[in-house]
């Protein structure tokens, strides 16, 4: 079995010529990745050498001139692919590697720390059955290249020669491809993706078909044996192995950006969206969640179980959990009633889902996909009436100085940067209020929202609110903003314009609600996320009914039953609320993310957003308009009839 050659010590690398044609489907898709590799633009219709995908033979032994060879490199995180951007890469050029060099100093223990192999796609644990007999087979290790090159069938077919009285488990980070395998009773084959790192310690022997290939073994401290047809099974030297796996032609990019970083910054990178993956430990049947929302639902509940499964009824999702020994996540409004009774009956782990608290830059309600989500296996944070893992985690933890420290900077970037929720509305420049008087904003919400109908008992309705907010404030200049999706047309929540009149001093529409925050000095709200933005901001904050953020001494407690207990200082609640309760997706790269990484794409988004009140054009505000009017009645007559509650 042939190694990858090492760079060729004859001179230098032939001169790139002028572009690249790129003439496969997955090039196409990485051109920024290319062009920072070669220097060369790649142009689809111009003459140019021919770049080729080649995974499992990035490194030929002869090449013709001119050609560019791509393939994926050693380090890959599970969510990369050529759309989404491959943490590294392998080029060759006229059969020689490309750039790169040699591996640098750390690079062994990081990868030995972190166990990474392959896209890392593997559940941990799965195959460690198969080297339960004695005496203990060899593992055959399946190395993504050998796979992708379709030389699978020829390996495992000279070890079963060689090693007639051998036991052997084919299995590698990848799988191992069925197709063309011998038929032997001495092979057993895994063809899902295994951790090869958990096999190695139970194998009696470990085979490798190149040198390059035993780079994980050795990592992890084990000898492997390459077959060569002359020789028989030869030793693979360590520090030569991982040369040849991370030497030249291996290219490492940001997962998220696409931009070239040093490889062990992408090792880093790559072990936190694998443990994200690992996170999701069985696979996710979701429920309720509408056709737009998918994608980004996926991404996030995506895991070493498979793809998320969808499905709209409880019956179906019980049945599909048991089926792949999964779990249930429900959108929580669209969350059939009998569905979390059938999981507990049926022994299934059953959580809620819903936005988080920094979300798009647009409307849910214009179908705008949320970059954050929650998932909470206990209740949901805007219903009060049992305690969510929000509340849970904000009572009990112990929040430590860096995690309050890291706070406190994220809640510092996302002011500075002016984000929101939604991130829509005008600048308030225009905006005049009198000088020397409290001015007070009134923050209205959809009426009908499920955080309304549960959190505020007391004061429910915006005109209610509005009155409260007077009789609280009878001397205060009183701004009333209108819900976004209310004053869109979208949401029930409408004030008549003579009553608004007689408590608000003004009503601001179509303004950016941060603007806003920056000329009061006051909020009262219902259960509004605009009270948690006031606070992050240094505002008093009364609330009237109980949302997540108040009962910790932090804001003024309006509704009975409000207190929680605990005070918090305001970085222990940010804390809770948005580094540990959510999760974040950069909805540009469609990878997990982080929220101080997400802060980056929100104010690229908004900077390319229009400038309109609803950051959406006039002709899709139409369309959404006509679709709620016409639609969603029969939308939710459909969900009433499977069972989720239609006042949701």
């Amino acid at each position: 079995m042939a190694d990858a050659p090492s760079p060729d010590p004859r001179g230098a690398h032939p001169p790139l010529p002028r572009s690249f044609l790129p003439l496969s489907a997955p090039l196409r898709r990485l051109p920024a990745e290319i062009e920072a590799c070669t220097g060369r633009p790649l142009r689809l219709g111009r003459p140019g050498a021919p770049a080729l995908w080649t995974p499992g033979a990035a490194f030929p032994a002869t090449g013709r001139a001119g050609v560019l060879r791509v393939a994926p490199g050693p380090l890959l995180s599970p969510y990369d692919s050529p759309a989404t951007g491959l943490s590294t890469l392998r080029l060759s050029h006229a059969g020689r590697p490309l750039g790169g060099g040699p591996p640098p100093p750390g690079l062994a223990e990081a990868l030995r720390a972190s166990g990474l192999s392959g896209f890392n796609r593997f559940p941990r644990g799965h195959g460690t059955k198969a080297f339960a007999a004695e005496p203990r087979p060899s593992l055959a290790l399946i190395d993504p290249d050998l796979a992708a090159a379709r030389r699978t069938p020829a390996f495992l077919a000279q070890l079963l020669r060689a090693f007639p009285d051998e036991c052997f488990v084919a299995a590698g980070p990848e799988g191992c491809p069925p197709t063309g395998l011998p038929h032997d009773p001495r092979l057993t084959i895994f063809a899902e993706p295994v951790d090869p790192f958990a096999l190695f310690p139970l194998a009696g022997r470990i085979h490798v078909a190149s040198s390059a290939a035993a780079c994980e073994a050795h990592l992890a401290g084990f000898p492997a044996l390459c077959t060569d047809p002359s020789r028989g099974p030869v030793p693979v030297e360590a520090a030569g192995s991982l040369t040849l796996r991370f030497g030249a032609g291996v290219h490492a990019f940001d997962p998220w950006t696409r931009r070239p970083i040093p490889l062990l910054d992408a090792v880093e990178r790559v072990a936190w969206l694998t443990a994200r993956f690992r996170g999701n430990g069985r696979r996710i049947v979701l429920v309720g969640v509408s056709g737009w929302k998918r994608e980004a639902l996926d991404a996030f509940a995506d895991g070493p179980g498979g793809r998320p499964l969808h499905t709209m009824a409880a019956a179906e999702a019980v049945a599909l959990a048991r089926r792949h020994d999964g779990a249930v996540w429900a959108w929580a409004t669209r969350c059939p009633e009998a569905l979390p009774r059938l999981c507990t009956e049926a022994g299934l782990p059953f959580a809620r889902v819903e936005d988080g608290f920094l979300r798009s830059v647009g409307l849910g309600a214009s179908l705008k996909p949320g970059a954050s989500i929650v998932v909470d296996d206990r209740g949901i944070y805007y219903d009060p009436r049992v305690e969510s893992r929000l509340a849970h985690l904000l009572k009990d933890t112990v929040f430590p100085p860096e995690l309050t420290g890291r706070a406190g900077a994220l809640r510092a970037a996302i002011v500075a940067r002016r984000l929101s929720k939604y991130n829509v509305g005008l600048a308030a420049g225009g905006l005049d209020v009198p000088q020397g008087r409290r001015i007070v904003l009134v923050p209205g919400q959809v009426e009908d929202d499920a955080s309304v109908l549960t959190g505020s008992q007391a004061v429910r309705g915006n005109l209610a609110l509005l009155r409260a907010a007077r009789a609280r404030n009878p001397d205060a200049f009183l701004l009333y903003k209108p819900h976004p999706d209310v004053e869109a047309g979208f949401r029930t929540g409408a004030i008549p314009e003579d009553a608004t009149r007689a408590l608000a001093d003004r009503v601001v529409t179509g303004l950016s609600i941060v603007d806003l925050l920056d000329r009061v000095h006051h909020v009262e709200t219902m259960t509004s996320l605009a009270g948690f933005e006031a606070l992050i901001r240094g505002l008093t904050v009364a609330t009237h009914g109980r949302p997540f953020y108040a009962g910790w001494g932090l804001t003024e407690d309006l509704a009975p039953g409000a207190d929680r207990g605990r005070r918090l200082a305001l970085d222990e609640l940010v804390a809770g609320a948005l580094l540990i309760y959510p999760l974040y997706l950069d909805p540009v790269a469609m990878k997990p993310c982080t929220p101080e990484h997400l802060l980056d794409r929100l104010s690229e988004a908004r900077a390319g957003a229009p400038a309109t009140a609803l950051a959406l054009k006039a002709l899709p505000h139409a369309v959404m308009r006509a679709r709620y009017a016409l639609l969603n009645p029969i939308l939710r007559r459909l969900r009433a009839r499977r069972g989720v509650d239609p006042g949701r």
